[in-house]
């Protein structure tokens, strides 16, 4: 008997990556083939037809104020719709309209699976405030009539309400800094206005009103409803102001309705030092080798107290130069201080014009002075000098007496 053997089956490796590609293929078309036919589904099932809407179906407005309310008329699944607008249902007085693109009309056409964007405007009379309206929009199509309910209830007007509100209401600076303040001002009312721009300031600032960081100065400004604008107030104080605390009044008013708010300056002061010669001259006369005191003058033209002022001096070679008192301590805001210069020109200072150049610093203030000295000789060298002459000729005249009659 004939051995059986069992053969093994063949295995062809380009045939099974041709099996799996095809498996993998299906696994990936088959979810796009599902969000297919889920969209067709939906789309089958959506409602067709035509529709006029709002989003606004019951709104208040103030009475005799124009009020806006936007409308839709959408048209699904059909041919395009011409449709006829109308409003019924308002009393006598009432004024509407039906703008389509920025003018009235009286009808639209909305193309098949898209939508028309319409308003609805109206103009209600005064009166009947807090009393509920109700009408309505009506489209008329070939085939069908479109109604819109709306219902509308008459407010109050309210009268323009003003705040005047400033962002950082202190400053800080010197006579000589600029006081610039931002104030919000709102009408908070339900009227426009327009405003007058006030101040109360202390004798001698100057205050002006710009809007923002303009630089047109403004005396009044106009404001809607609700509007809010921010207004640059600058307050410049005069340069000769104390030190201290500067109450500023704001305020705006027109149309039975006002606002205030207070602002501050905090002027910390800054002294002002001015040095001048005897009797407010920069001359004077001085002797060779003698000391000559000059007073001298120390002014506080500012708006705080100078202080620590010491004196200094630049004077030719040879010369000598003190103060009495060396040291300034302090100087009140307008007062003055006498300062004795004493200067000694060098003993061999030729006869002519010097310049000493005297000079005071103190805490945040200094100044100079250029002093011309018209410096003589002194008379004990002219003497001298007439002796040497005289003594000179004297020996001369013996010469000539004893050797001239050889």
């Amino acid at each position: 008997m004939s051995p059986v053997g069992i053969r093994a089956p063949f295995f062809n490796p380009t045939a099974s990556l041709a099996t799996a590609l095809v498996v993998v293929g299906l696994f990936a078309v088959a979810p796009q083939a599902h969000a297919q036919t889920a969209a067709a589904d939906a789309a089958s099932q959506a409602p067709t037809g035509l529709w006029l809407t709002t989003p606004y179906p019951e709104f208040s407005a103030q009475a005799g104020k124009d009020v806006s309310v936007p409308l839709r008329l959408a048209n699904r699944g059909l041919p395009p719709q011409r449709v006829e607008l109308a409003v019924d249902g308002l009393p006598d007085g009432w004024k509407w309209e039906i703008d389509g693109g920025g003018k009235p009309v009286s009808a639209a056409i909305a193309g098949s699976d898209g939508a028309v964007d319409l308003t609805l405007r109206l103009t209600p009379p005064a009166g009947d405030v807090g009393k509920a309206l109700n009408f309505t929009v009506t489209g008329k199509a070939a085939t069908e009539a479109l109604k819109l309910p709306m219902e509308m209830t008459l407010a109050k007007t309210e009268p323009a309400k003003l705040t005047l509100e400033p962002k950082l209401p202190a400053l800080r600076g010197t006579a000589k800094s600029a006081f610039d303040f931002q104030v919000d001002i709102k009408n908070e009312g339900q009227e426009d206005s327009t405003v007058n721009l006030l101040s109360k300031a202390p004798s001698g600032f100057q205050v002006t009103f710009k809007q923002g960081y303009g630089s047109q100065e403004l005396t009044s400004l106009p404001l809607k409803a609700g509007e809010s604008k921010t207004l640059s107030v600058s307050v410049q104080p005069p340069e000769n102001a104390q030190a201290g605390q500067y109450p500023v009044a704001v305020a705006a008013s027109g149309d039975n309705v006002s606002a205030d708010t207070k602002l501050l300056l905090d002027i910390t002061g800054r002294p002002s030092i001015s040095l001048s010669g005897p009797e407010g001259r920069l001359s004077g006369d001085a002797t060779a080798g003698q000391e000559r005191t000059f007073n001298f003058s120390l002014s506080n033209n500012g708006s705080a107290p100078a202080r620590d002022l010491k004196l200094s001096a630049s004077p030719p070679s040879g010369w000598k130069v003190t103060f009495n008192p060396e040291k300034v301590d302090e100087i009140a805001p307008g007062g003055t201080s006498d300062v004795g210069v004493s200067m000694t020109p060098a003993t061999q200072a030729i006869a002519g014009d010097y310049m000493v150049s005297v000079r005071a610093n103190g805490d945040g203030a200094s100044d100079s002075a250029n002093f011309r000295v018209t410096v003589r000789t002194s008379t004990l060298w002219g003497v001298t000098g007439l002796g040497v002459i005289g003594a000179s000729a004297l020996m001369l005249a013996f010469a000539v007496t004893r050797y001239g009659r050889r």
